[in-house]
């Protein structure tokens, strides 16, 4: 809503700068402004005819025989109809139009008027199809990013039901009595990816509440075979997110990071400022349960993804792979 506003008031600015054109012009008369003001106000009128309809209709559907011979009716009426509309008020002052013009060295009263029409006309066409590619080419780059941001969701849920179903089985076989309450978080985690990620950001608030789920539902899992220190501070309240950002780097130290037969350790840290988010996550590695070309992860190329879409120049990722562990730093912007 706030865009469209913006968007109208920068119109509403430029057709009363365009239209105040005539004003920078010597005046010679009244008749002579009324003129020239008349042959803008037609130019402006076609722009946005040409911009709005013509050009979606006709250009861009390949109809270039119809487009053409619009162009070639606009042209006429826009050269010679404002020259007409005021013929009363030339030949009423046919001295005064015919000294204005020898001043200008015309050969005729309305050669001056015909070349200014003409160039007005192909100012309008000229623009109306320049600004309209270039909307028609953001408009197709944004569906192209949204598509291709629809994929990598659609990759990244199946991976995080796979892998959760396979926590909560865990928990059934062992038939713990958190497997109900694992059943519940699930549930909510699954109702959140379902009605809320459609959506370019979501509250981050939401986000949160979607990752302390997995989180627990990952602790209920593993029990005392891992230490997993988890701490979070910063306000949310009224602060939004790309849904799903965060959650690949999340899921790959659980992924990668435990074993039952190793000294596992998983730390977790997240922070909100006022304009930024922190994510620090930590794993030891287990290296003989992977291999070294599996341990980037599906889901954590998928992360990286989503981080050059939706926040380009507005965040920096930090990864360190060693020998012993694997360290997450991100840094994100969310304003």
């Amino acid at each position: 809503m706030i865009f469209l506003k913006n968007k109208f008031l920068l119109h509403g600015f430029g057709i009363v700068l365009f239209l105040l054109i005539p004003f920078a012009f010597p005046i010679y008369s009244m008749t002579f402004l009324i003129k020239e003001f008349i042959s803008y106000a037609f130019a402006l009128v076609f722009f946005y005819t040409n911009y709005y309809y013509l050009v979606p209709e006709f250009y861009f559907r390949n109809a270039y025989k119809q487009y053409t011979f619009i162009l070639g009716i606009s042209f006429f009426v826009i050269t010679f109809l404002p020259i007409l509309i005021l013929s009363q008020w030339q030949t009423a002052n046919v001295n005064e139009w015919k000294h204005i013009h020898n001043m200008h060295g015309y050969l005729t009263p309305f050669y001056s008027d015909i070349k200014r029409n003409i160039f007005l006309f192909a100012t309008a066409v000229f623009a109306s199809i320049a600004f309209r590619i270039n909307d028609h080419l953001k408009q197709l780059n944004t569906a192209k990013t949204n598509a291709e941001l629809s994929y990598l969701k659609a990759q990244i849920n199946p991976h995080f039901l796979f892998n959760t179903l396979n926590s909560i089985y865990s928990l059934a076989i062992v038939k713990s009595p958190l497997t109900p309450t694992a059943i519940v978080k699930l549930s909510g985690m699954m109702r959140y990816v379902l009605s809320e990620t459609t959506e370019k950001f979501v509250s981050l608030t939401k986000e949160m509440t979607y990752i302390d789920s997995y989180i627990e539902l990952q602790k209920m899992r593993l029990g005392e075979t891992a230490l997993v220190n988890y701490s979070f501070n910063g306000d949310v309240q009224e602060k939004v997110i790309a849904p799903l950002v965060l959650i690949p780097f999340i899921e790959n130290a659980f992924k990668h990071g435990v074993n039952p037969e190793e000294p596992s350790q998983i730390e977790i840290q997240i922070s909100v400022s006022e304009t930024n988010l922190y994510l620090h996550v930590f794993n030891l590695k287990v290296p003989h349960r992977i291999n070294k070309a599996d341990y980037s992860g599906f889901g954590l190329e998928n992360g990286k993804n989503q981080l050059a879409f939706l926040y380009p120049d507005k965040h920096q990722l930090k990864i360190d792979d060693n020998n012993f562990s694997f360290t997450v730093n991100l840094n994100l912007y969310l304003v």
